[in-house]
């Protein structure tokens, strides 16, 4: 019903018909598509968000837009944007890819417009997965990060800004998969006055990729969203575990994007692993923001304490400083009774 409300909306601004009367207000609404599908930097009255003209690889040209959308991995998604505000596009520095709710609503506004399209958002079940959106029929679906979609800049929004202001500074009890009855904590300290998650939760480390061969994931993996941070700026997230972590827990490995780089694991080096508590250092746009974007005040982050097997390898015998004076002497005396029968 609701496609067929937009279908005739639509129609209604091409052909100068407004529709059947009960569909005035759609046809107002959809003013825009005087502009139909991409035509401009578009406001949306309705939450303040003001999307591209076209998506990435188009041009727009009058009323439309011209060319083939560019088909990219979600992160390539995420550093076209910071790619998009350091060149000032349109004039602007704000460029982000839009969040799954945001992408939806502008479903309502371009209909019948064409082309899978990826929003920000993670599939939480799966987090190599993503949410898209198609706008041949307005329905999301996950798919994989690798996959080649198409990308709509947005920037702005009220509805983003009152979202971020209620971001907590502490998460809720949240329960750990692979410890039945058992959950754990997480805070936030720096980032500026509106800095709070917006997402977390743990997730047991078989649903994320498979790590190296050398590293054993220690607990579940704390995947989360922090929103309304200062741009650029730094911050220190403080979880708290229910018991002691694995005394051999050593390093903190994390999943995703490095600059240049495809998606994948490492070793966070900005991280202090107690006993039950584990201590991460980030900069908004740094090593460890899995959106790379300095210009958004959001960090996206998926990692959790690991175990490193051992290298093995057969040790050199050595000397103690004894054994090593011992054996000088012997050589020099060695020497010496060379030297005399020459």
């Amino acid at each position: 019903m609701k496609n067929a409300i937009k279908k005739i909306a639509f129609s209604a601004c091409v052909v100068g018909d407004r529709g059947p009367k009960n569909l005035k207000p759609w046809a107002a609404a959809l003013l825009l598509c005087a502009a139909p599908g991409w035509a401009a930097n578009i406001p949306d009255g309705s939450t303040g968000l003001v999307w591209d003209a076209c998506a990435w690889g188009q041009a727009a040209s009058g009323s439309a837009c011209t060319g083939t959308p560019a088909p990219l991995t979600w992160q390539q998604a995420l550093q076209t944007a910071g790619q998009a505000n350091a060149a000032l596009h349109q004039g602007h520095a704000d460029w982000r890819v839009p969040n799954r709710t945001e992408l939806e609503s502008r479903v309502d506004l371009d209909a019948p417009g064409t082309g899978v399209f990826w929003s920000s958002t993670s599939y939480h079940p799966a987090p190599a997965q993503a949410w898209t959106v198609d706008f041949s029929d307005g329905a999301s679906h996950p798919a994989s990060k690798t996959a080649a979609q198409a990308l709509r800049l947005v920037r702005g929004g009220t509805a983003a800004q009152s979202f971020q202001s209620a971001g907590p500074a502490a998460t809720p009890a949240l329960p750990l998969p692979s410890q039945p009855g058992q959950t754990a904590q997480a805070t936030v300290a720096g980032g500026g006055v509106g800095c709070g998650f917006t997402q977390a939760r743990f997730v047991a480390p078989s649903t994320a990729p498979a790590p190296p061969a050398h590293v054993t994931l220690a607990t579940d993996l704390f995947e989360f969203i922090l929103e309304g941070c200062t741009p650029g700026g730094e911050v220190t997230v403080t979880i708290t575990y229910p018991k002691p972590l694995p005394a051999a827990a050593t390093q903190y490995w994390k999943h995703g994007p490095r600059l240049g780089q495809a998606a994948g694991w490492y070793a966070y080096p900005r991280a202090r692993i107690g006993s039950d508590i584990v201590t991460l250092t980030l900069t908004d746009g740094a090593l460890g923001d899995d959106d790379l974007d300095a210009t958004n005040g959001r960090i996206v982050d998926l990692g959790g304490p690991a175990v490193l097997a051992a290298t093995g390898g057969t040790a050199i015998p050595t000397l103690s400083q004894g054994g090593v004076l011992l054996l000088a002497g012997l050589l020099f005396m060695l020497g010496m009774r060379r030297g005399k029968r020459a």
